[in-house]
């Protein structure tokens, strides 16, 4: 039945020349001659590496989007936010002491147990 269909516009785009019909016998055979069982592993295997690399990073983003966002909700400016997967870092000047362990616990409040933050913050000294 599939060779009929593909007889078929074959033989009529000849006749009439139709440049769409010869594009719909090629979208046909590509369709139907389909991917091997081993071209679809291999994709399947590169989703799963690609989406465990990506799980880390997506990690990282987070915690660091997240500490970001509380900072910017406590009205607290100028400090730099660099994440990995054990925690944050703070970098930056502040105004205060008072301001950069403000910092500090905003951020260590929002991380929560388990995370680091790794306080690398200037104080601005009154010029």
């Amino acid at each position: 039945m599939l060779l009929t269909s593909f007889v078929w516009v074959i033989i009529n785009a000849m006749k009439i020349k139709s440049v769409s019909a010869i594009v719909v016998f090629f979208g046909l055979a590509a369709a139907l001659s389909g991917c091997s069982q081993q071209t679809l592993n291999s994709a399947k295997q590169d989703t799963q590496r690609n989406i465990a690399n990506a799980k880390p990073q997506i990690a990282k983003l987070e915690l660091g989007s997240r500490v970001t966002a509380a900072l910017a909700a406590a009205n607290v400016h100028g400090v730099r936010v660099d994440a990995d997967t054990n925690g944050v870092s703070l970098h930056g000047r502040v105004n205060s002491a008072a301001q950069g362990k403000r910092a500090v616990r905003i951020a260590r409040d929002t991380l929560g147990p388990g995370k680091v933050v790794n306080n690398q913050l200037e104080i601005n000294s009154g010029e």
